[in-house]
């Protein structure tokens, strides 16, 4: 992986897909990568693909990846969303 890319290995990220996850995780030993540098996979999709830095796919048929931009923005909107459904009695 790149040092200083905003996808990282072993880390799940959100698709395009409504409520289906996916995880980057290490490419082949002996396959070179070119400008999709990041192999992406999906249990529940049961398949793999390439990824460029900025979540988009090789070809397009496959679901984009949603990168978070930053890790605690991340976590600031999943603690906005629980405490508005804690403060609207949900």
């Amino acid at each position: 992986m790149r040092r200083g890319s905003s996808l990282k290995m072993g880390k799940i990220y959100r698709l395009t897909f409504p409520g289906i996850a996916a995880r980057v995780i290490e490419p082949p030993a002996n396959v070179q990568v070119g400008k999709y540098p990041y192999l992406v996979e999906s249990l529940i999709l049961r398949s793999r693909w390439w990824v460029n830095e900025r979540g988009e796919p090789d070809n397009i048929h496959t679901p984009h990846l949603i990168p978070a931009s930053d890790e605690s923005a991340q976590e600031t909107s999943a603690a906005a969303v629980i405490q508005g459904q804690i403060s609207s009695g949900k």
